[in-house]
């Protein structure tokens, strides 16, 4: 399977999952030309693309998707909950309502969904598990991380999971107490801290690869996330692969592979 995150950040979120044919979107948070540009430098189209699956309906991971979806007439996945809060109508678009805590088929990928704590109206998770077996779970704009979801989570071979903010970076920073309290609370964002706690629990033999995603460009920092991803790894003791999605540019795709039981992590 073949991960690559398009960028992840509050202006936009958007990562493509391939396998044995199938292309999709997790998230369409870029409009129509920057998706396409984006995803031009991986060497793939617009035109190539199965489905997009939407998590929620915040702007920064729903923006483009009504128009790729009618320019394209790709099939849109979402919760009706997040269909219904995000305006997309499927009188108009080629909507696919599912219910959380479910599992659907796209083509030669599985979709294991997971309802997750978010200020949203019914937001989720996602395991993407291809033919072969091979898992890769992707979580962000999680306000806590439950028991339902850190079981959702484990034994896949890859993760993309969120580290938005430094909390003394959050604190003392400029953004109004009304939006600091929305993102400390148990329904915003994950700390670097709660991030690397849930994380944890979550890693294990299978682990190859942890990417973090949707981190504050003003509250955060990569050199301050790969320092607790080191902590990490000492921590569970395992050789993981970290990489860390960046807000204005595709990062390099992984192609994550299981053999055995086990995940191997390849970089192209």
């Amino acid at each position: 399977m073949l991960v690559a995150s398009l960028g992840s950040g509050s202006a936009g979120n958007c990562c493509l999952f391939e396998a044995d044919g199938t292309r999709i979107l997790v998230d369409a948070g870029f409009g129509l030309r920057q998706t396409q540009q984006r995803l031009k430098i991986l060497g793939r189209e617009l035109s190539e693309i199965t489905a997009i699956i939407v998590t929620h309906e915040h702007g920064d991971h729903v923006h483009g998707a009504a128009k790729i979806a009618a320019r394209f007439e790709i099939p849109v996945y979402a919760t009706r909950g997040t269909l219904d809060a995000a305006g997309l109508d499927s009188s108009e678009l080629p909507a696919r309502p599912f219910e959380n805590n479910s599992s659907f088929r796209i083509g030669e990928l599985e979709i294991h969904s997971r309802r997750i704590i978010h200020d949203a109206s019914d937001p989720s998770c996602f395991v993407v598990e291809s033919r072969d077996g091979t898992r890769a779970g992707i979580a962000s704009d999680l306000g806590v991380v439950d028991d339902p979801v850190l079981e959702h989570l484990r034994g896949c071979d890859a993760l993309l999971f969120e580290a938005n903010h430094d909390l003394d970076m959050l604190r003392t920073g400029s953004y109004p107490w009304s939006l600091k309290r929305r993102i400390l609370s148990r329904h915003g964002h994950l700390s670097n801290e709660d991030s690397m706690s849930a994380l944890a629990r979550i890693v294990g033999e299978a682990t190859r690869h942890l990417c973090l995603i949707h981190l504050s460009e003003r509250n955060n920092h990569e050199s301050i996330v790969r320092a607790h991803a080191e902590e990490l790894r000492a921590k569970v003791g395992s050789e993981i692969a970290v990489s860390v999605a960046g807000q204005h540019a595709p990062m390099p795709p992984i192609e994550v592979t299981r053999k055995s039981g086990k995940g191997q992590m390849r970089l192209f």
